[in-house]
Formats: C-alpha cells, structure tokens, sequence
C-alpha cells in the first residue's frame, strides 16, 4: 500500500498525466477518418476471418436497449472501491457500456479500463457490484478484475536465464524475474515511475449497435522488468439481453516472424488466463457447477447442494485433483459442465465443519519444558490422546476471574483492528499462521468466539497468534471493526469478567466455533430467487477435437471474506501446453451474465455450445486496404470501405487532392504484415513497428529483451519528465521493408495530421512573401464554425 506521502504525489502526478489520453477525444471530436479506421481494424480482426462464427445477439431491439459513452460518468459510490485507490479510477477508465431492462431486473453497467478489460460490473437491481474492492497492495485494479494474461512460460521465473534473475542465488526460480503480460497493467513496484499507475494503453476502441470493441497493448506486470511484450489484446462486449454479455477475446503475438530477434524463447507465449477473473465474496460468497453428466444444477435440498469448495488460492497445491478441494479442483474443461455460478449469501450447504482447535504446546519439546524456547515449544496440532497423556497442552481461551481481557491495539490489517487481549493461560509459545475462516475451503464460514456464560459472541476476521510469549497471556486477533476504540469496546464489553460487574468470581470459558452453523432449514426455504453471477466457458470440444492446440481448465480459489479485506474469489481458465508463436492469434468467446439462482441452469445451458476457441494463421484473414497518405511531414490513414472476401483488399482508398499514398497496408494481420503504431511522447512523434520508440534504452531492439541491469520502461519517455507519458495508436498493418513505410518511420516527428486528406490546401502558416496592404473585400461578420475552443485538428501530442 502506498504510504501517505506516495499517495499524495501520485496524485500529484495523476492530474498531470491526466490530459495523455486526448488523442482519442480530439479524434471523436473530429469525426475523423480516424474513428473509420479504428472501426475498421477492430471489425476485421474481430470477424474477417476463415471461419468466423457470427454472435447470435445482433437485433435493432438489443441495440435500442444498449448505451454507451466515453465520458467519465463519475465514481459509483455503489462499487464501494478501497478508498485509497478511488483517485486513480478516472485515469483507467475508457468507457461505459450498459443495459436497461426495461421490464425486469438484469439491468447492468461495466466499465472498460484503458485496456479493454473489465473492471467493474455493476448488477444494481441484484448483487451489486461483481468485481472485488482492489484491496491489494499496488495494484489498483491492475489484477482483480476480469482480464486476459499471456505468460512465456520458456522466461517466466527461469534460472536457466542469467541475466533475467537479479540473485544472489541465480540458480533459485523465487530470485528470477516474473513474465506476466497482463490486459490491465503493471503493479505500483517500479517507484518512483509508477506510483501513478500504469494501465495497459488503448490502441483502438468503437462502440456501436449493442456491442463495444477495444484493441490494447499488454503490459509487463512485474515492473521493473527486463522482457518486452509482444501481444496485443482485443475484445468486445456485446448486450445480448437478460442480463447476458458475449465476451469475445483476442490474443495476437505481432512479433515480426522474419525478424532474427523472433526466436522461440524471446517471444513464443505458452500459457494463457482467458480470462483472469474476479468475484467479490461478500456479494457472491459461493461457488456452484453443474453434473458434467446430465447439466442438472443442484441446490433446493441442503445435503446435495453442487457447491464447490474454495481453498485458498496459492496455499500450496490448493485445488490439486483429490484435495481437499473436492469438486472445486482444477479441471479440464471437458470434465466440468461448461459453466460456473456464483451465488449470493443465503444459500444453505450441509457441511460438515471441523472444530476449531488452537496450538498446542510439546511438553517434551527438547529444548526445555514449560517453552523454555518459545520459537520451537508450539505444534500446530496435537490430539487427544496426546492431551490425556500429558505430552501436550493445547491452548484454551479465557479471561481469568474477576478480570478484564484489558484488550489493546496491535496493529492495522488490511483496515481492520487487529487487538492483544489476555485470553489464556501462562506458558505458551509462538504460533504464527493466521486463520481466516472455520474451514480453510469454506471462506463464508467465520471463526467465533463466544462468551459461555450469555452466549454473545464476535466474529473474527482471522487469529494471527493464539500465543506469542509464555510470560503473558496475550491472544492476537483482529475483528470486522475499522475504529480502534470500537474494537476495543466490542470485545472487552463480551467477554468482561470482573465480579462486580457480573456477579461471578471465577474464569470465563471462551468457546471457539464457526459462526455459520445452521441447526435447521427454515420452513418455505427456496434459494431460486437469490443472486447469481455465472461465467460460461464451454466444455472444451475445440482442444479435444485438437482444432486448437494444448487444453483448457478451469480453476478457482479463494481470499478473504468480508469487508476491509480481499473479498476476492479466483476464477480463471486457462490455455495451457500450446505455442502462440509470432503472427498467431487466438480467439475465445464466451459468455457472462447475472440473474436469479434458479435461471441459471436454462440460461448457461443454452449458452454452452455458443462458446467458441479457435486458432487464426495470419493467412487466413480477409482483410479491406489501409493506407497512409502523406504531405510534407504529415500524414493520415484511410481505410477502404469494407472487405472482400474473394479478393481481400482490393477496394480502394482516397484522400483529397495534395495527398500522396506512400504505404499500403491492412486491416488485419497479413504474412509480410506487422502493427505499425503511432506513439507520441511530449512533442516527439513515431509512425512505425515498434513501440518502445520512446523508451529508455534496454540493451536489445523489440522483440529482444533487456536484462536486470537494463529494464524494460514502457510508461517512461527517455529524457523527459516523468509526469510524461507515451501514448499509442494503432494504425493498421504493413510491410516494414516497403521504401514507403520505412521512410514514414525514418521521418523524426512525423505527425498525424487529418487535414492531410482535406480537398483544398490549408493557409499557410509561414507569413507571405507579399503581404496584403488591403483590407478583406468581404470580411466575416458571424462566427467561427469552427470555434477556438474546440479539439485542434491535429491531436495534441502531450
């Protein structure tokens, strides 16, 4: 989390960056050739290939109940975002798209960051808020949100690879550099640079119908970072209705495969989150799948619910297949029944759970009784048998007689109250694990502590030490409380024990359960109309049929629960054992919508065999002409009309009169073909194939790497401030070694320019050799059609 002061000047630095993004507003503004091409680029790439399967959602009334806007709409108080990291929302966000259900309650709203990914999704007549708070250190909505991530698994945490593994022991995985191209952006590790966030910049993005697409450029995750990233990531949202969103995903490699620097290792993508998703626990607290076999979903009787346990995510093996979680285990999608719902709280599952029992302490711990040694007298369990036989003592929580817990602040954990109460016996040692629920895969169950005598009790968010020292009788745990002297209040008003104040003069047992044990079902209990949340990803027929290569699983894990914590559910799929090598793309539609739990199985049911994966050659794209015109130093891109199926581009482009066609190029990737982009720094301007133009130096040209003496920076201009900002654009796809469009890229400043394609020539700026004496015949008395206030015509290159 970043201290007070960091906060202070990455906001700072936030308002000064904040104009980076105005080349999009300035090109919407213009109603531009520029749009066209983006439409254009984003449609092809989308749709204009062997193979293509069109949406099903496509209707005048879809689109009539579909809005959109590019505006920042304000935050939604509604979201309920981790305070510190509110301010940085309006630098990540780039759309609004939503949908009004004019009859019912599957109303929603997301909002498209920067990169094209979702990072929020807002059901307010239902669950509320899907996407977790981004209660994670240096990553405001940079990791939990619903996202693509590409991983080089060949680079990632290689020892292998010296010179990518800062050490001191080369030879140990945990000391070589992560490779994560995340969607979203960069994590806040690369401070100063990147205390104001990086968001993964935008490269082209249109809205229209019931459906917005968006092209983006991934980003290294862990910053500093010695790799390149060469993969741009596309997708559209499209409103199919009921609530329902058809969520198409792109993963494009355009390394150059000609170039020498394209070797297997430097640039082949090999493991694949499509997507990474997030699910805020609190709102949706359980996970629910089908019968693989016959598609039923399961969940009126209580003791054949299909649930799916959620260990916690990254605790080891924790969804290894015959773990503990159970039906929630990592699985090939063939194995799963095509889809996963999350469900809100309310929903009754009979499971079994263990008692919570504490440390205990080895009476024959050989450096001494009595924790003589207080680091190595604790076990984390003992039985007993070991109890009766005296071995062992296990802790037991109390508050002596006529005494108080006289309970004070330890610390602050994740915003809540983390106290020291005495609360037990004399003699015991360290006992370090935290506990953060009454089963580690059942994160809606909570740990009590509950007064014997009057049955009160508190729930604790988790028990960081049940002891620490055997010379007090301190227990450390935290409660649901962000104020300290309510926490302290809370619980030293529970479990007060002094005889004047309750009439006993003796300890007070404190019983230790789970907070969610449920006795019996209610009468009339019927949990169909409670809150869903469902993904649908398909059963994986396309990597059993081997019409894409390696196979796809879903996995799942948990957090913490509640609030001013994580309140984070995992939920990813995965493309895994396949090679995305250079001029490869792959595609992955799948689907996402809320509604009511007892909807969910007809509506993912008939959503299944709507999902789609598929690999694209760069040969098999049709593709319409685009083309760079140029006058002087300034140019403009005009894309043709449309596509041709049987002769791909061959419908022609214009622009003006005093424009020259210098490069031809298309819309979509092409052999011969890579992305050229159009970076600006300050008033430093690129048309080319590489993006790092601007960057500091790095030891190596794209798609080559640096090394731990020589990161990679995107986010930097070299030389310049560092308030300022590379912004891209993507422009088309073209040949580099054509004479025009290398001599585009050898043009220092070249500048985007729409005027370039206008049929008259513009004034000239330069005064005349021969000025006029007179004055105008007929001057203009009305104002400007073009007032001053207005976007220039030429987008700003700050």
């Amino acid at each position: 989390m970043l201290s007070s002061s960091s906060l202070r000047l990455a906001l700072a630095s936030a308002a000064a960056l904040a104009p980076a993004p105005k080349l999009y507003a300035a090109a919407q503004a213009q109603a531009s050739a520029l749009e066209a091409v983006e439409e254009a680029l984003l449609k092809d790439i989308m749709e204009a290939y062997v193979g293509h399967d069109a949406s099903t959602c496509a209707s005048a009334e879809l689109a009539n109940a579909t809005s959109f806007s590019f505006d920042w709409p304000g935050a939604n108080p509604d979201s309920d975002w981790f305070a510190d990291f509110v301010p940085f929302e309006e630098s990540n966000f780039q759309a609004i798209m939503s949908h009004d259900d004019a009859v019912g309650d599957r109303s929603w709203s997301i909002r498209i960051g920067t990169s094209g990914n979702v990072y929020s999704h807002s059901f307010p007549d239902r669950h509320g808020e899907t996407i977790p708070p981004q209660r994670h250190d240096n990553a405001p909505w940079i990791d939990e949100v619903l996202q693509s991530v590409s991983v080089n698994s060949d680079l990632n945490k290689n020892p292998d690879y010296a010179q990518y593994c800062p050490g001191p022991d080369v030879n140990d995985a945990d000391q070589c550099k992560s490779y994560f191209i995340h969607q979203a952006g960069a994590y806040q590790r690369d401070a100063p640079y990147t205390d104001v966030p990086f968001y993964s910049p935008s490269l082209a993005r249109h809205c229209g119908g019931n459906s917005c697409t968006f092209a983006s450029w991934g980003t290294s995750a862990h910053v500093a970072t010695p790799f390149t990233s060469p993969v741009i990531y596309v997708n559209r949202y499209t409103n199919c209705g009921d609530g329902i969103i058809e969520h198409t995903q792109i993963i494009h490699n355009f390394a150059d495969p000609s170039d020498p620097l394209s070797t297997p290792i430097n640039t082949d993508q090999r493991y694949f989150n499509v997507p990474w998703g997030a699910v805020r626990s609190s709102a949706l607290p359980f996970a629910l799948e089908p019968d693989a076999n016959t598609g039923e979903l399961s969940y009126t009787d209580v003791n054949d619910v299909d649930y799916l346990p959620l260990c916690k995510w990254g605790d080891g093996d924790h969804d290894a297949p015959g773990s503990a979680a159970g039906r929630g285990a990592r699985k090939d999608l063939q194995r799963t029944g095509g889809y996963t719902s999350f469900v809100a709280g309310g929903l009754l599952v009979n499971r079994t759970l263990p008692p919570i029992l504490p440390w205990c302490r080895n009476n024959l711990d050989p450096n001494g009784p009595n924790c003589a040694d207080a680091a190595t007298c604790m076990v984390s369990s003992c039985t007993d048998a070991q109890v009766a036989s005296g071995s062992h003592t296990r802790v037991k929580l109390f508050v002596p007689a006529d005494s108080s817990p006289g309970c004070t602040k330890h610390v602050i954990w994740n915003g809540l109250v983390s106290l020291k109460c005495n609360m037990r016996d004399l003699g015991f040692g360290q006992s370090r694990p935290f506990l953060s629920s009454a089963d580690p895969c059942a994160p809606w169950t909570n740990v009590g502590f509950y007064n014997s005598r009057t049955g009160e009790g508190v729930d604790v968010a988790f028990v960081r030490h049940w002891s620490y020292s055997p010379n007090n009788r301190l227990v450390y745990f935290a409660v649901f409380e962000t104020d300290e002297q309510a926490a302290k209040d809370l619980v030293n008003g529970i479990f007060e024990n002094r005889a004047a104040l309750t009439g006993f003069n003796e300890p007070l047992p404190i019983e230790i359960r789970p907070t969610s044990n449920i006795n019996s079902v209610p009468p009339g209990y019927d949990p169909s109309s409670l809150d869903a949340f469902t993904y649908v990803y398909g059963k994986g027929e396309e990597y059993v049929n081997n019409d894409v290569a390696g196979s796809s699983r879903r996995r799942l894990g948990s957090t913490q629960q509640g609030p001013h914590v994580k309140d984070f559910t995992v939920f990813t799929v995965n493309w895994r054992g396949a090679r995305l090598k250079p001029g490869e793309t792959y595609i992955n539609r799948a689907y996402m919508f809320g509604s009511d739990l007892g909807s969910v199985e007809t509506t993912a049911g008939n959503l299944v065999n709507e999902t789609i994966a598929d690999e694209i050659g760069q040969e098999q794209w049709s593709h319409r002409a685009v083309d760079v015109y140029r006058r002087g130093d300034a140019f403009a891109v005009v894309a043709a009309a449309s596509s041709s199926s049987s002769a791909p581009g061959d419908a022609p482009t214009s622009c003006g009169s005093f424009a020259s066609p210098v490069c031809s190029g298309t819309s979509a990737p092409r052999p011969g073909r890579v992305p050229f982009f159009y970076v600006s720094c300050g008033t430093s301007t690129y048309l080319g194939p590489d993006p790092y133009r601007f960057a500091p130096a790095f030891g190596s040209g794209f798609p080559g790497h640096g090394d731990i003496d020589n990161p990679v920076r995107s986010y930097l201009c070299d030389g310049q401030e560092m308030s300022i900002r590379p912004t891209w654009k993507m422009m088309g796809f073209f040949n580099a070694s054509d004479a025009g469009c290398a001599a585009l890229e050898a043009t220092a400043d070249i500048t985007y320019d729409e005027t370039v394609c206008e049929t008259t020539l513009p004034p000239s700026k330069a005064p005349s050799s021969s000025p006029s004496k007179a004055a105008s015949s007929s001057p203009s008395k009305a104002p400007s059609s073009s007032p001053s206030k207005a976007p220039s015509s030429s987008p700003s290159k700050a």
